[in-house]
């Protein structure tokens, strides 16, 4: 796999084709889920923690995900799940968000597509506004430290692709056979062709469903080719002009190399396709 694959020109609505870990964790408490409205996304505390950001030997890793450095996280909340259609809908009927397209495969708890960097950041700001609390995109470093949640792995399945299935909605056999998207395959059925409703399958160590797979997830951050000069404090890279954003954790349509933890996705703010959502970091004080 090389970084010249990630060079492709995307219109809205097509779909993308897309460390060692030192945490301090605690079991997550039962009472750790915040909501601040019905129709808010649920929110897990993260445990507070480092671990060093940046991978060396995972299958499929890529340049710019090195230099490693180590990365102190403070408190914060993130999304239990993907921003779900119904989520997004309220946004949209209090006329603070865009109509989103779901393709026809079904709104309410299936995570929203379709949706551009601007959008996502327009839905944490109506959250904000509506709950007063601080919503935002989480950074790039928050959210590799809540897709490892505490072990050093790229995935929860580990090296097993068969188990994949059991964690994610992934580009499997039987999506193949439908698609015939000519690529690799996860070696596993995952019961869903495309995007499947949030939390259909296993959560993370930290709680947290759909960290990989179902969709591509935009984050706070800048791109940029390597993490020199990356900030050590968990807070995202920002520029006055930024060429390409990023997103992570693969979806349910791309190759097994691109659905892990420390994979990364460079890509033009404006883009909106039916593989690309989002998930919202809440600060905790």
């Amino acid at each position: 796999m090389t970084s010249r694959r990630k060079n492709f020109n995307f219109m809205p609505g097509t779909f993308l084709l897309a460390a060692t870990v030192l945490a301090l964790v605690d079991a997550v408490a039962a009472d750790s889920a915040i909501k601040d409205c019905d129709r808010c996304p649920e929110m897990i505390v993260v445990p507070v923690g480092e671990f060093v950001m940046g991978t060396s030997g995972e299958d499929g890793r890529e340049d710019d995900e090195m230099p490693s450095r180590t990365v102190t996280i403070r408190p914060f909340a993130l999304g239990k799940y993907e921003v779900t259609f119904d989520e997004w809908d309220a946004c949209v009927a209090d006329r603070a968000c865009d109509k989103a397209e779901d393709d026809t495969w079904g709104r309410g708890r299936r995570p929203v597509i379709n949706i551009n960097f601007a959008q996502a950041n327009a839905y944490t700001k109506w959250l904000s506004a509506k709950t007063g609390n601080e919503y935002a995109l989480p950074s790039e470093a928050q959210w590799e430290y809540a897709a490892r949640a505490g072990t050093a792995e790229g995935t929860q399945w580990t090296t097993s692709k068969k188990r994949a299935c059991e964690f994610a909605n992934v580009y499997d056999a039987d999506a193949k056979a439908k698609l015939m998207f000519d690529w690799a395959v996860f070696p596993c059925a995952d019961g869903f062709v495309a995007t499947a409703p949030v939390g259909s399958f296993a959560a993370n160590a930290f709680g947290l469903h759909d960290m990989l797979g179902n969709v591509w997830e935009w984050v706070a951050d800048c791109y940029r080719p390597n993490y020199a000069g990356a900030p050590t404090d968990g807070s995202a890279i920002t520029a006055d002009t930024c060429m390409k954003r990023i997103s992570r954790g693969g979806s349910w349509n791309v190759f097994p190399a691109w659905v892990r933890s420390g994979y990364r996705y460079g890509l033009k703010g404006e883009l909106r396709a039916n593989n690309l959502g989002f998930r919202v970091m809440r600060v905790v004080r």
